[in-house]
């Protein structure tokens, strides 16, 4: 039932797509929103998926250069600075706006999302989780992942908080697995118990060889070169942490930190961040925003699905994820254009 109405759902978007509603739309249902898409990871030429990835986040290669070229011929392009400049004066944002961002600081957005970017000339923000980038280490998500799908234990007995047994005995189960484990790990926080979950985890699963994550995130060398093609760098924190699980201290050391450090190896201006951990839990509250409008930043972004009006927030602004799924370009067109009518209500499934 469940394959037989996404069959169905993916025909009636296709429909909608070759049919040409979404062109009609575009031309004659004018709103003043703009749209930011949330990329994370862009794939090799062959469509593989590294395995520390998440494959929902990695959107093949030549997917993402369909939709750079749908973007440039059918909608907007712009900065984030040029949204941030119309909201802070009060001014309509160009006709189907829209700003590409990345998350976390995946090597792939150097070797295969900017070549893309520069062929159909669009802007981009990479926001760069600058401590893994120093440390040359990856995030603590994908070295959770790596465990869970390296490993060769048919069972994860996890005793904290409370005790469960996982399922490993098959890649879709130790995919569930995972998901669970850093929904838990992120819900209670790295400081507050989730340090001890993820060793647990990684004292259990006994994967030593940890040379397939070697040179998986950003280096300095690639994020100044990026910078000087004209992209613009973010501030992810320092390490990806859960921001509203810390203390307050820990989370100002987190936000500030990586705005300090990324400026001091770029020699550039970090205005822009974007609050890690959307997925699942909470990533930030008036705390957290405080924290980051005291570190200096102009704006922020959330993991909130959603257009950008001109009345928002700056320190709370929507964008829509785009994922492994958005790689039949009538179903990313879709969602594009939805989200700019606010969610579709007014014509979409």
């Amino acid at each position: 039932m469940g394959s037989t109405r996404i069959l169905l759902s993916d025909a009636l978007k296709r429909a909608i797509y070759l049919g040409g509603l979404l062109g009609l739309t575009r031309h004659y249902r004018r709103t003043n929103t703009a749209i930011i898409l949330r990329y994370h990871s862009v794939g090799s030429a062959d469509e593989s998926v590294p395995i520390h990835i998440d494959p929902s986040l990695c959107v093949p290669a030549s997917a993402f250069a369909q939709q750079m070229r749908f973007i440039r011929e059918h909608y907007t392009p712009v900065s984030l600075t040029q949204l941030f400049e119309a909201i802070q004066e009060q001014r309509p944002f160009p006709r189907g706006a829209v700003a590409i961002t990345f998350d976390d600081g995946y090597r792939d957005n150097y070797s295969q999302a900017l070549p893309i970017l520069q062929e159909y000339g669009l802007p981009a923000t990479f926001y760069i989780t600058a401590g893994c980038v120093e440390a040359r280490d990856i995030l603590w998500t994908s070295k959770l992942r790596y465990y869970f799908m390296a490993t060769r234990q048919p069972t994860l007995h996890l005793r904290q908080p409370t005790s469960q047994i996982l399922d490993l005995s098959s890649p879709a189960a130790r995919q569930a697995s995972y998901a669970q484990t850093v929904a838990l790990i992120k819900s209670v926080g790295r400081q507050r118990g989730g340090d001890e979950v993820f060793q647990e985890v990684e004292a259990a699963l006994q994967v030593t060889n940890l040379d397939p994550l070697n040179n998986s995130m950003l280096s300095w060398p690639e994020i100044e070169a990026m910078s000087r093609a004209g992209m613009l760098i973010g501030a992810h924190t320092l390490t990806h942490p859960n921001l509203p699980g810390l203390p307050p201290e820990a989370a100002e050391a987190e936000v500030a930190g990586s705005k300090a450090l990324i400026e001091e190896r770029l020699k550039v201006s970090v205005d822009h961040f974007a609050y890690p951990n959307g997925r699942g839990v909470s990533h930030f509250n008036d705390t957290v925003k405080e924290i980051v409008r005291q570190a200096g930043f102009l704006t922020s972004v959330t993991s909130i699905s959603g257009p950008v009006c001109r009345t928002d927030d700056l320190f709370t602004l929507r964008r829509l994820g785009v994922y492994r799924k958005h790689a039949r370009l009538f179903s990313f067109a879709l969602d594009l254009e939805r989200t700019r009518l606010d969610g579709g209500r007014l014509i979409f499934p």
